[in-house]
């Protein structure tokens, strides 16, 4: 942490006087079938809103899941999240349900629900977090299957999207292709783990933080930042 800090700090030096007049930006890469993003998500919101005035926010689908990597909830699967979701409920203090770690029909796949918030997104841009949110919590906290059409359908109703227009972008070919590209920049930005902030302050870019951290971490690394320039 204290390193990231530091590479911050001489980033704002040796940009000081080439600094483009430009709105910083963070990339937030993050998977709806991924606990920790889960836990992460209120954390994310805050920081948003207290940002919002300095950096523009931009989601990016991570594909944690996927391809030959997709598994069925089999018995060894659920113990696993299992012990993965008692972790994150630690740390976050968000319940999980718990129930749905018994359905065998499940799939652990990332691709349909990346998929179904890249057409929320290419509907309306700013509903892209509501919907990621949505999806996370659906699955994680009320048992709703992260592969079903019905549940993308229901998020789109609270969301106020047109069923229709929903249901044929979604399976517009260039919606998958676009979801599969979303997962490749991930890959290409160097990103590993769930959830991940991607800083950039216009010239350079690198990653902020990678998985799990609280409100106070991330606001500290941005605070710090910005005070260094002399924009807080």
């Amino acid at each position: 942490m204290e390193k990231i800090k530091e590479e911050l700090s001489l980033l704002s030096v040796s940009l000081e006087f080439k600094r483009p007049d430009t709105k910083h930006s963070i990339l937030y890469v993050a998977d709806p079938i991924c606990a920790w993003c889960y836990g992460f998500s209120p954390i994310f919101e805050k920081i948003r809103e207290k940002y919002s005035d300095k950096i523009e926010f931009t989601l990016v689908l991570g594909g944690l899941k996927y391809g030959p990597e997709v598994e069925t909830f089999s018995e060894d699967v659920t113990e696993k999240l299992k012990y993965l979701w008692k972790e994150v409920e630690r740390v976050s203090k968000r319940s999980f349900h718990y129930d749905i770690l018994q359905n065998r029909n499940i799939q652990y796949n990332s691709e349909p629900g990346s998929r179904a918030v890249i057409t929320a997104q290419r509907i309306d841009p700013a509903l892209s977090f509501a919907f990621l949110d949505k999806l996370l919590e659906g699955f994680h906290s009320k048992g709703k299957d992260p592969s079903s059409f019905e549940t993308y359908s229901e998020i789109a109703s609270e969301l106020s999207i047109s069923l229709d227009e929903f249901k044929e972008l979604y399976y517009r070919e260039e919606t998958l292709l676009e979801t599969r590209n979303d997962f490749n920049y991930g890959y290409i930005l160097g990103v590993t783990g769930f959830p991940c902030l991607v800083f950039s302050d216009g010239l350079d870019r690198g990653v902020l933080t990678k998985g799990y951290s609280s409100f106070e971490e991330v606001d500290g690394l941005l605070g710090d930042y910005f005070r260094s320039i002399g924009q807080y």
